[in-house]
């Protein structure tokens, strides 16, 4: 008898009938079966087909701040193992660009973040690809799906640079990159068809069944099937005088199923204010109660407009949709005059504008197709869940800004402050694991916070002490006034008695005037120098062009301190992490 490697789990009559199946068998049969086991999960690909080893695997890297883009990976994944094409998933955060060379097939899947930026996990790649140092790609098919904002001059940037450097390398593209908005899901999916047409299969998909996406099995609160919860309390932190008030949030949380660390946000689902979606019915001339199918689910044109459309920025399917059903000469002008022109045109008009220059009478679903879908927001927790894990709590923001002769209010933040004890809301984890605490609880933290900035540092100090860490804590802090706008002062001070925070230095613009938030760590050179000695992880979180600016004078000090580049070598070390909005 043959010794086997490694025992059949079945039982001896089971493994005769097995046996006598498979001798039956012809080979175009039996490489079927085999294709349908390994489609199932149950068993790896035999060695007629031979399992694809990692140069022939697609490789799916994403690019993400906001999870789209992983989530987008995941699906194609799935796709794939529904036809039988072998694939990784991998975030590119993890990503090496020498890599690449040793791959056949790569899809890359990455968002732009804000105007033109790279998602911050995926810098360490993006340098290293666009490097002098990158690797010849002669053997590499690629594909890119770019995700982006029209609202922003330099769309999908990220997406076209990675996609023509790929070339530049040697690489060959399998398809076209594809530039998705806001509303990406069926751009996406063409794209993902046309790729999968393009890929070797090493399986039989599953009972030759049409490529599919598989189901993601949701194991709590997700982007879409969010939690709802209570408002506790909403609680201003600033002077009421302020022009943009800063608000306290506390959430009640009736399950544990909310995942969330200190540095993660969570994703809140906001509404349209109603006085908007009036005026949106009214331009249109449509009645609310006329019904409209979004995603395959039925509802009310007005549930539609205050809940799951933007009725702020137009899009250019908005411009399209609305000068063919008005026939305005300017907008086909415009529209004619390519993207550029376009984009100048959509930053001097919002669509209420639109709706009362270029009057028009769309059907109900016409409106709801042409316009974005709205967004959702991200909030940075602003307590540790392991410490008190039957509230969240999140820091807010008034935000208004000037549109040609009006005012407008940020429809979030206006949202979120208009909340009252009692009412309810929808709410997902965000997961953001490049802004946790480090491993070692003994490393010190330099916590540099502009605004709203300050709090996951204040979930920070929460998970710290609630497990007993004595981590020495370095908070700078950026606000308006101090008589006014000192946040969370008492929860500063309860840091100080539980031995965390051990150096605090503030900023207030108004009362020290010509200080920036880089200004106390400059004046403390010598300080810094030890602390970073030591070990320390720097924190950068609040308003992206203060704490750039304050990045590039510490950035100066220390180069000019402790030598070139030291400044890159904490961040290769991934001792330096930012949270910038």
């Amino acid at each position: 008898m043959t010794a086997q490697a490694t025992p059949h789990p079945f039982a001896e009559h089971q493994w005769a009938t097995i046996l006598q199946l498979l001798d039956g068998f012809d080979e175009r049969q039996s490489l079927w079966l085999s294709g349908y086991l390994a489609g199932r999960g149950q068993i790896a690909t035999p060695a007629a087909i031979g399992p694809a080893d990692s140069a022939t695997k697609l490789l799916i890297a994403f690019g993400t701040e906001t999870d789209n883009s992983r989530r987008l990976a995941e699906t194609l994944a799935g796709k794939c193992k529904a036809a039988g094409i072998a694939a990784d998933v991998m975030d590119l955060a993890k990503v090496r660009s020498r890599q690449l060379a040793k791959r056949e097939y790569l899809a890359i899947i990455t968002a732009t973040h804000g105007d033109g930026d790279p998602p911050e996990p995926t810098l360490s790649f993006y340098e290293e690809l666009m490097g002098d140092g990158a690797p010849a790609l002669d053997g590499l098919r690629f594909a890119v799906l770019a995700l982006g904002d029209s609202s922003y001059e330099r769309f999908c940037v990220t997406g076209q640079e990675f996609d023509q450097r790929l070339e530049a390398l040697g690489g060959n593209r399998l398809i076209p990159r594809q530039d998705c908005d806001v509303d990406f899901a069926a751009p996406a999916a063409q794209w993902m068809a046309q790729l999968l047409e393009q890929l070797p299969r090493t399986a039989a998909a599953p009972n030759g069944t049409a490529v599919a996406a598989v189901p993601a099995t949701a194991e709590g609160p997700s982007k879409s099937q969010p939690l709802t919860v209570e408002v506790l309390l909403n609680q201003n932190l600033s002077s009421p005088l302020r022009a943009h008030p800063i608000h306290h949030l506390e959430l009640a949380l009736d399950t544990p199923a909310l995942q969330l660390e200190p540095g993660d946000a969570v994703g809140i689902l906001v509404e349209n204010p109603p006085d908007l979606v009036a005026a949106i019915l009214d331009g249109s001339g449509l009645s609310g109660e006329q019904p409209v199918t979004i995603d395959g689910t039925a509802m009310p044109l007005v549930q539609a407009l205050r809940q799951h459309r933007d009725l702020t920025i137009p899009s250019s399917r908005f411009l399209e949709t609305w000068q063919a059903l008005g026939d305005a000469p300017r907008l086909a002008e415009i529209i004619a005059a390519g993207t550029k022109a376009q984009r100048a045109f959509l930053k001097e008009h919002q669509i209420i504008d639109l709706l009362d220059r270029f009057p028009a009478h769309p059907q109900p679903q016409q409106l709801v197709d042409s316009l974005r879908p709205l967004q959702p927001r991200l909030y940075d927790a602003a307590n540790s869940l392991a410490a008190q894990g039957d509230e969240l709590h999140i820091t807010v923001k008034a935000f208004h800004y000037p549109f040609g002769q009006r005012q407008e209010a940020g429809i979030a933040s206006n949202y979120l402050l208009a909340l009252q004890p009692g009412d309810q809301l929808q709410i997902y984890p965000h997961r953001n694991a490049r802004f946790h605490l480090p491993e070692d609880p003994k490393l010190p933290l330099i916590l540099i916070g502009d605004g709203t900035g300050i709090a996951p540092y204040r979930a920070f100090f929460q998970a710290l002490a609630h497990a007993g860490h004595e981590t020495p804590c370095w908070l700078v802090f950026a606000e308006h006034s101090f008589e006014e706008d000192f946040l969370y002062q008492l929860d500063l001070q309860q840091a100080r008695d539980d031995g965390l925070l051990q150096r605090i230095d503030t900023v207030f613009h108004q009362d020290q005037p010509g200080r920036s938030l880089a200004t106390p760590l400059l004046e403390q050179a010598g300080v810094l120098e030890y602390w970073l000695i030591c070990g320390a992880h720097i924190y950068l979180c609040g308003d992206k062009e203060r704490l750039e600016a304050c990045e590039s004078q510490l950035q100066a000090q220390l180069d000019t301190m402790l030598g070139q580049d030291h400044w890159q070598q904490l961040a290769k070390a991934k001792r330096i992490h930012r949270n910038l909005y």
